[in-house]
């Protein structure tokens, strides 16, 4: 099972085991340099960037963070090779951190290299401090748009990520390195909201009437995006698929791509469920969190969901923190969100509550930070025998075993319509 940079290896009683879920691995690319070429040429939807870009035009590329598996470097060589007649100065990068903190030097270093580093200017956004941001306007459902002024005031916007399921926004990629990417907090907090997170349309795999997906999409036309360059990936960070052009169509072509191999089968739902995705989706418990929602449709009503999570930089925020030991039940959890206002960087504790009044959670972590969130809602082992051995003795030494490997990447589909009514 993947866990940070490397693997766990697991084993369980034969009689115990149900089924390894895993997609179909699209094929990677035998040329991932030509590849990013010919998409950036041949658009969707769109003129190609040469073409779209003046020579005098300040543009602005949003690039992903450190939390995203996204081939920055890549991507953004392939970029800057499109724009050989754009001087430099007239090109800044900025990381789209959403609510996160901002990278750090050496992690921008990791993720885009020197050899860019000193070619363009790189920043992080920053959704906190409103001198940076610009108001841009509404969207139809009264999100006031707060958006990053270097972005804003650019002549030409193109924005970079790369396409998965999301718990709530359908997909990643496309119009969402905008907003939430490069937006203000309270404009995060509104798309956000608990209304459109509790809509029945915002889930893993669906952009058809989902609220949120809708507002980003309105947000993104509302900033006038000129052109977007989104990647599939396979398991080992492998380019599989490249997209470029219309902020919507083309981010279209790369969800109908990827929706092919992602989609499994669900005909039995399993007493206990263990789940992981990997680095950098277990770099701290806030992101890993993104395995457990993943893995809620598989898990029977009352079963178990064991996460593995390296999360070698903790559990992440503060607020997280604060939020995960302040809670005595999910339905107090849910209840205090609702009176004293909710706050998008605590999204993921308001999933782990809906979760947790109908199933339980295990986190195997070795980090000692996780000790500080152990509770009865939540147990926390140091291995994986300790949790398993804790699984089967609450569910029965013949409990069925699942296992989800890579599990954010997964889109489950339900066949049976007895599993619909759960």
């Amino acid at each position: 099972m993947p866990f940070g940079e490397g693997y766990l290896y697991l084993k369980i009683p034969e009689r115990n085991l149900q089924k390894v879920y895993s997609l179909n691995e699209p094929p990677s690319l035998m040329d991932e340099e030509k590849e990013l070429e010919i998409s950036l040429k041949n658009p969707i939807q769109s003129k190609p960037i040469s073409a779209l870009v003046g020579p005098q035009d300040k543009v602005c590329i949003i690039l992903s963070d450190i939390t995203r598996p996204v081939p920055n470097d890549r991507i953004l060589t392939a970029l800057l090779k499109e724009l050989s007649t754009i001087p430099r100065k007239n090109i800044t990068g900025v990381i789209a951190t959403g609510l996160h903190r901002k990278n750090t030097k050496d992690e921008l270093r990791s993720m885009l290299g020197n050899h860019i580093l000193n070619e363009i200017k790189v920043i992080n956004h920053d959704a906190f401090d409103n001198k940076k941001l610009r108001y841009i306007g509404k969207t139809s459902r009264g999100t006031e748009l707060l958006i990053n002024k270097y972005v804003m005031n650019s002549d030409k916007i193109i924005m970079t990520g790369y396409i998965e399921p999301h718990e709530f926004a359908g997909f990643t990629g496309g119009r969402k390195s905008l907003l939430p990417g490069v937006s203000g907090a309270d404009t995060i907090n509104h798309n956000h909201s608990l209304e459109n997170l509790g809509h029945p349309k915002a889930k893993i795999g669906i952009l058809d009437g989902n609220p949120v997906h809708e507002d980003m999409v309105e947000a993104a036309r509302i900033a006038g995006v000129d052109f977007i360059v989104n990647v599939v990936l396979d398991s080992k960070k492998r380019i599989t698929n490249v997209v470029a052009g219309d902020v919507v169509e083309a981010h279209q072509a790369g969800v109908k791509f990827y929706t092919k191999y992602a989609e499994v089968d669900i005909d039995n739902l399993a007493e206990i469920v263990i789940t992981s995705s990997g680095y950098p989706l277990d770099i701290n418990l806030y992101q890993a969190v993104k395995s457990i929602i993943a893995a809620e449709p598989f898990v029977a009503p009352g079963g178990i969901i064991i996460l593995l999570a390296e999360c070698k930089k903790g559990l992440g925020t503060d607020i997280f923190y604060s939020w995960m030991r302040s809670f005595s039940s999910p339905r107090d959890m849910i209840n205090r969100l609702q009176e004293e206002g909710y706050r998008a960087d605590i999204d993921h504790c308001y999933f782990l509550a809906r979760i947790l009044e109908k199933k339980n959670i295990v986190i195997v972590s070795a980090h000692p930070s996780m000790r500080k969130i152990g509770s009865p809602l939540i147990k926390v082992a140091y291995s994986t025998e300790e949790a398993i051995a804790y699984a089967l003795n609450k569910k029965g030494r013949d409990a069925s075993i699942a296992f989800l490997p890579h599990a954010q990447r997964i889109i489950p589909n339900i066949k049976s319509a007895e599993l619909k009514l759960l």
